[in-house]
């Protein structure tokens, strides 16, 4: 016989369990998880501040995008109030979609860019309106 026709070949079992396991981690990152509810809790939160009373909505901004509205001179909460008359969350559960330490929370006419800090969730950006496909969205509130 050919010395080709002796090769070792390695069993199928184990090639298939490593593939399997691989698709069973992979496959439950991500979707209905802790940091989903965490992320859109945190931006119904921001909302519901904005839309009530502006100023305290400003608690709920990363620390950069705090720092950005300061240097352009604007007042917080009446940055904020624009963001409240810009969309509202709607009826109905948010569409999350969180990417490591950022999440984008979408639904009704409003969408936010959130940042997860040692504190929790906090809004990168707000009053966002998409620009059409595989472009940057355009925000009345952004950090640098």
């Amino acid at each position: 016989m050919p010395a080709h026709l002796h090769e070792r070949r390695m069993p199928f079992a184990p090639v298939a369990l490593a593939t399997a396991l691989t698709l069973l981690v992979t496959g439950c990152a991500g979707r209905g998880s802790a940091e989903d509810q965490a992320a859109a809790d945190a931006a119904t939160q921001f909302l519901a501040a904005v839309g009530t009373a502006p100023e305290s909505g400003c608690d709920l901004l990363a620390p950069a995008t705090l720092e950005q509205l300061e240097s352009d001179g604007e007042q917080c909460g009446e940055a904020l109030g624009e963001v409240a008359s810009s969309g509202s969350p709607g009826s109905g559960e948010p569409r999350v979609d969180v990417y490591g330490r950022d999440a984008m929370v979408r639904w009704g006419g409003a969408t936010l860019f959130l940042a997860r800090f040692d504190d929790g969730w906090r809004v990168t950006a707000a009053g966002c309106e998409p620009r059409g496909k595989d472009l940057p969205y355009d925000c009345t509130i952004e950090g640098r």
